[in-house]
Order: structure tokens, then C-alpha cells, then sequence
């Protein structure tokens, strides 16, 4: 796990991030953000493949039933890397191009994605790189901070 800081603010807008901001500055906690992270709901990011999704009279995201979503993994340092975020709004954030934002448990999104390698919050103040050996470890249950 490797956190990355920046210096910009940062509000915590849920627990997840009440503890990923914690792990953060004191390193005894990281444990406890993990066990966190592990069974948290976070939000993925999914963009159009091949048209647009466009908003409804109610102000709700339309996909039309041709348009294919896919999620979009970010490369970095010649990484391939998994976008998964804390909160709607670090989505957002990220993702300026017409995107819809779906939730998942992220158990689940690990236990789909085999030798993935992830990075919360990428783009944000507060986010952290889970390496393949980190998410293999939480997935045995070791929620250790390495």
C-alpha cells in the first residue's frame, strides 16, 4: 500500500475517507483503513465506449441502449492501474468527459478483476495504490498495512 498525499483540501465526505485521511497522517491507523476499504462500497467511474449518455428531464444519466460502458484504466509509471474512488465526488473530479458513476463493493471488484492492480482516488489529495500483492493479501484477510 502507498499512499499518495497532495495539498490541496480535502473534505471527507464518508466514513471511508474519515479513515483513508487518518491512515494518512498516522500511520498506526492504516490497518484499521484497510479492514475499512475492504468491505467499503466505492465508485467506479465508466465512460461511453460509443456515444453519449445524456440526462434525462428528472436530471438523471441516460444511457441509451447502444451505448457501451467501460471503465477506463489509467496508466502510470508503465503501470496499468484500476481507478476506484472513495466518493462521487473524486469521480468527478477525475473524470471530466461525459461518465457515469456506478457503485460496487470493492471485495467483490478484486475477487473480478484477478492480478489487478488498483489506485483509489487517483488524481486526489488523498488516494492509495494497492499493488497486486496488496490486494491478494487482502483478499486472504490480511489486512496489514506492508
Amino acid at each position: 500500500m502507498t499512499d499518495e498525499i497532495g495539498s490541496e483540501s480535502f473534505t471527507p465526505q464518508n466514513e471511508l475517507e474519515v479513515e483513508l485521511v487518518r491512515a494518512a497522517h498516522e500511520p498506526a491507523f492504516r490497518d484499521a483503513f484497510l479492514r475499512e476499504l475492504v468491505k467499503a462500497e466505492v465508485y467506479l467511474a465508466l465512460l461511453p465506449a460509443n456515444g453519449r449518455i445524456t440526462v434525462g428531464a428528472d436530471g438523471q444519466a441516460v444511457v441509451p441502449p447502444d451505448v457501451r460502458l467501460d471503465l477506463e484504466p489509467i496508466v502510470r509509471d508503465g503501470k496499468t492501474l484500476f481507478p476506484i474512488f472513495s466518493a462521487p465526488v473524486r469521480a468527478q473530479a477525475a473524470y471530466q468527459a461525459n461518465h457515469f458513476i456506478a457503485t460496487d463493493k470493492v471485495h467483490n471488484i478484486f475477487l473480478r478483476h484477478p492480478g489487478t492492480e488498483f489506485v483509489l482516488n487517483p488524481g486526489s489529495d488523498y488516494g492509495v495504490l494497492l499493488l497486486r500483492s496488496d490486494v491478494e493479501a487482502m483478499l486472504r484477510g490480511d489486512l496489514t498495512a506492508h
